[in-house]
C-alpha cells in the first residue's frame, strides 16, 4: 500500500497501547473477519484502499468507523498501512499489523488479508464451538455452587441440642448462615483469582515462562497442539510470501518467526538469523536452535532443494491451520469433561460429608 507523504513520523516511538485497551477497546473477532475479508476481496479487484477503508468507516459500530477513518487519514499523511493501524490505539491487535507489515514488505497485503480473513473466521467458529461444547457443563456447575450454598445457609438454622452441645453441621466444614455462604463464595473466587492470574502470566509471557513450559507441553495432547499448530501456520504463511516475493532472507525469517505470536520461537531468532548470516541455509539456520518441529524443517528443506520453498510452505500452512482447527475443537471437548468431572467431585464431596454426619447421628458419636 503507498504512502502519500514523506518521512512521516513513525509510530514505534508512540507509548503502546495499555492492556486495558487491548481488553476492551480492540476489535471483535467478527468485526477483523469482516474487515480482512472485504478489504482482501476489493484490492484483489484493484479498487483503491483509500477508498476501501472510507467504506468502511461508513458501517459497522462507531469504534470501528472510526478506526477505519482515521487509518485512511493516517495513510493519506504518509504513513504505510500497518504503521497507520498501529496507531489506533490498540483497536487492531498485533498479530494483524505484523502480518500486514510482512505483506507490505511482500507485496502481498491483498494475500495477507485474505488469510487473516480465513484465520479470524476459524477463530470465530472455535470459539462458538468451544462456548456451546462448555454451556451445558458451566450451568451445571453454577447450579452445584448453588445447592452447596442453599445447604450451608440452611444450616445456619440448626441449634444446638443442649448446653455443651454443638449445632448439628449438615455440611461438616463448620460453615453456617449468611456468613459461611460468603466465605464459601469467598474462597471460590480466591481459586479463580488464582487460575485467572496463572492464565494471563502465560499469556503475557510473564517472567519468561515460555522457555520452560512450551517445551513441556508441546508433546501433550491436545494441549500442545494448540500451542505449536496457530504459531506454525502463521511462520509458513509469513515465511512463504516473503519468498515468493523476493525479500531478502533475513528480513524474511525475522518477519516470519515474528508473526508466530510465541515468545519459545522467538527466543531462537538470533540462533536463526546467524546462521543465515553464516551463509547456511533456511532448513538448516531454523534448525540451529533445535525449537521448531520436525516437520517444517524437512517441508523447508524439500522445498529449497526443489526450488519450490514457498509454494512448499504455502501448503505447510494450510495443513497447520487444520490442525489447529481440529486441536481447538478437542480442547472445548477437554474443557467441557474437567468441568464435568469437578461437578462430580463436588457432588460426591457434599454427599460423603452428609453421609459421615448421618453415621454419626445413627451411632451416637455425633461431635460434642
Amino acid at each position: 500500500m503507498s504512502s502519500a507523504g514523506k518521512n512521516p513520523p513513525k509510530p514505534p516511538s508512540m507509548p503502546s497501547p495499555s492492556t486495558l485497551e487491548r481488553m476492551f477497546g480492540g476489535a471483535s473477532v467478527g468485526q477483523l473477519y469482516h474487515f480482512c475479508n472485504r478489504l482482501s476481496t476489493g484490492l484483489r479487484a484493484g479498487v483503491d484502499p483509500l477508498r476501501l477503508l472510507d467504506a468502511e468507516s461508513k458501517a459497522g459500530a462507531a469504534r470501528y468507523k472510526d478506526a477505519a477513518k482515521d487509518t485512511a487519514d493516517k495513510i493519506r499523511l504518509g504513513y504505510s498501512f500497518s504503521e497507520a493501524m498501529q496507531l489506533q490505539k490498540g483497536f487492531f491487535p498485533p498479530l494483524l499489523i505484523k502480518m500486514i507489515s510482512a505483506g507490505e514488505e511482500s507485496g502481498q497485503v491483498d494475500r495477507v488479508l485474505g488469510y487473516m480473513s480465513d484465520y479470524y473466521q476459524d477463530l470465530k467458529r472455535t470459539r462458538q464451538d468451544f462456548i456451546s461444547q462448555i454451556t451445558a457443563p458451566v450451568i451445571q456447575l453454577l447450579l452445584a455452587i448453588g445447592i452447596i450454598c442453599g445447604m450451608i445457609f440452611i444450616n445456619g438454622f440448626f441449634q444446638a441440642g443442649g448446653p455443651g452441645e454443638k449445632p448439628f453441621d449438615i455440611t461438616g466444614v463448620g460453615l453456617r448462615g449468611g456468613k459461611g455462604v460468603m466465605i464459601f463464595l469467598g474462597i471460590l473466587s480466591l481459586i479463580g483469582l488464582v487460575l485467572g492470574t496463572i492464565c494471563l502470566a502465560i499469556w503475557k509471557n510473564w517472567y519468561n515462562c515460555h522457555q520452560t513450559l512450551v517445551p513441556l507441553v508441546r508433546k501433550v495432547p491436545v494441549i500442545g497442539a494448540v500451542f505449536t499448530t496457530t504459531a506454525m501456520s502463521r511462520l509458513s504463511m509469513t515465511l512463504s510470501m516473503m519468498l515468493g516475493a523476493g525479500v531478502e532472507a533475513k528480513r524474511s525469517v525475522r518477519d516470519a518467526v515474528l508473526s508466530t505470536g510465541n515468545y519459545y520461537y522467538i527466543a531462537g531468532l538470533p540462533q536463526i538469523e546467524s546462521g543465515i548470516e553464516q551463509g547456511r541455509s533456511l532448513s538448516e539456520s531454523f534448525a540451529e536452535p533445535k525449537r521448531l518441529p520436525d516437520e517444517f524443517i524437512q517441508t523447508l528443506e524439500v522445498g529449497e532443494l526443489s526450488g519450490a520453498d514457498s509454494e512448499s510452505l504455502e501448503r505447510l500452512a494450510i495443513q497447520y491451520r487444520e490442525k489447529a482447527q481440529i486441536a481447538l475443537k478437542q480442547l472445548a471437548i477437554a474443557a467441557g469433561f474437567l468441568i464435568w468431572f469437578m461437578i462430580a467431585a463436588m457432588i460426591i464431596t457434599v454427599i460423603f460429608m452428609v453421609f459421615m454426619q448421618y453415621l454419626s447421628i445413627i451411632t451416637g458419636n455425633l461431635p460434642k
